[in-house]
């Protein structure tokens, strides 16, 4: 944080008080101007901007918050209420006024430069945030490929070389990297993009099904056969077959599946003549087809057939730079989804989303922002918020229900993990004291004492007791 280039304007009449409130923030490198009353605060309002204000609520010519009210695109967000007349009206009144915090006198040092890094993060954030956003309008885009990783780039470049040609194609990758995006992207630029791109899940079909799902019956040749049926090949004539899984078709079927390819005929149950189809095939799978070769669960012929044109979409932990495009990206769809506006994605939040191994790939990414909008009402990510929208997966989450301490810890644990154990950072997270933290990592083993050197005596005297 580069705090001489933060401006503050501390706006309050009593001299002593406000002498020493300069001083000390200077102290922490950032410029500091003064104001005694609501005239001068009013002049130098008008001829500087800030960063933060501190505003005290009662000056001798009018009342702290009609300032807040009379310059608002200036003020709000950026102004922390000091004030020796606390109550809880007057707290709520400053908030809804577009205060950022309310702070009772005497101020409390560590935690009026908590609140101080906080804004001037928030505003960082934002700049951040809207720099990356217009930065994704002339990022590589292509239909729905969100990316901006050089992997992801060569993809590109060959799923675009591919769709050229007519030529199979073959897609690797694990669950979840975004095969049929990829496999929609070919379609949308080859020339069959007019006609029919018909995704198939091979997984998803009984082993007995298969031929006739593929290619096919004429009414009568079974037993339920009550009707034509045209078939997955004939339905994507002229257009594009999508088979995804495709290492789940039976060995039986993968000889006919050849000869389609080969050929351009299929043969369909109850019929004797073949039938002409010119649907292209892209295909993909998650397992490794060559290993699947050597098990003799896949055919070679058909292996070498599949793997003339291929493309393998790495996992998202290898191409790291991907993630923040894709998070707006999903951010900006459940905006709109559920009508909401979510803009800016907290600082350790953004940190938690870079180094998480998102096992699950894009699809569990896109399903951890989803589940993010399912309840929040603020505009900003936390980290609370990723780490509550993952715990799913945890022992002690969903269905098995535990004390409310047992929660407490449990999030405290995972704080501190996704801070590398950085205490400072972890109790500002948490907003709490660091002599209270160090209570709450006595009661988890957790020995930290070296990380306390800086809490002092009086601060554990006067920490409140309460959990």
């Amino acid at each position: 944080m580069n705090t001489k280039a933060i401006k503050i304007l501390i706006i309050e009449d009593e001299i002593a008080l406000r002498k020493s409130l300069k001083k000390l923030i200077q102290l922490r490198g950032y410029q500091v101007d003064e104001a005694a009353d609501f005239t001068s605060a009013v002049n130098q309002i008008r001829s500087h901007n800030y960063d933060i204000y501190l505003l005290d609520l009662k000056l001798p010519d009018g009342h702290g918050l009609q300032l807040l009210k009379k310059y608002p695109g200036k003020m709000q967000a950026r102004t922390i209420i000091m004030t020796a007349h606390a109550t809880i009206p007057s707290a709520v009144d400053a908030i809804k006024s577009g205060a950022y915090y309310y702070l009772e006198k005497p101020l409390e040092e560590e935690l009026l430069f908590i609140q101080i890094e906080k804004i001037v993060e928030i505003a960082q954030l934002k700049q951040k945030n809207l720099s990356f956003k217009n930065e994704l309008i002339s990022q590589h885009s292509s239909d729905e490929i969100i990316y901006k990783s050089q992997k992801m780039a060569e993809v590109v470049s060959m799923a675009r070389e591919f769709a050229k040609t007519d030529d199979t194609v073959l897609l690797q990758g694990n669950t979840g990297v975004g095969k049929e995006i990829i496999a929609k992207f070919i379609h949308k630029n080859s020339k069959r993009k007019e006609k029919e791109f018909l995704p198939i899940n091979c997984s998803s079909i009984p082993e007995q099904l298969f031929e006739s799902e593929l290619f096919g019956f004429k009414k009568g040749a079974f037993t339920g056969a009550s009707e034509n049926y045209s078939g997955r090949f004939l339905q994507a004539d002229k257009g594009t077959l999508f088979l995804d899984e495709i290492g789940e078709i039976p060995m039986h079927l993968q000889a006919k599946l050849l000869r389609v390819l080969e050929d351009g005929v299929i043969y369909q149950l109850g019929k004797k003549q073949p039938q002409k189809v010119d649907a292209r095939l892209i295909a993909a799978t998650n397992k490794n087809l060559w290993e699947e070769v050597h098990a003799d669960l896949f055919r070679k012929d058909l292996y070498f057939r599949l793997t003339e044109s291929m493309i393998t979409i790495p996992p998202l932990k290898e191409r790291k730079d991907d993630i923040m495009p894709l998070v707006w990206h999903f951010i900006s769809v459940f905006n709109d989804l559920f009508d909401k506006k979510i803009n800016r994605i907290k600082k350790e939040a953004e940190s938690y989303l870079m180094e998480y191994p998102w096992e699950g790939n894009v699809r569990e990414l896109k399903n951890a922002i989803k589940s993010i909008f399912l309840l929040k009402s603020s505009d900003a990510i936390s980290l609370n918020d990723i780490l509550m929208s993952l715990h799913k997966d945890e022992k002690n989450f969903g269905e098995t229900f535990v004390t409310l301490q047992e929660y407490e810890l449990k999030y405290i644990k995972k704080v501190l993990e996704a801070t590398n154990y950085n205490v400072k950072k972890t109790a500002r997270i948490l907003e709490i004291s660091r002599a209270r933290l160090y209570r709450k990592l006595k009661l988890l083993d957790i020995n930290l004492e070296k990380e306390f050197d800086s809490v002092t005596e009086a601060e554990t005297e006067t920490e409140n007791e309460n959990p």
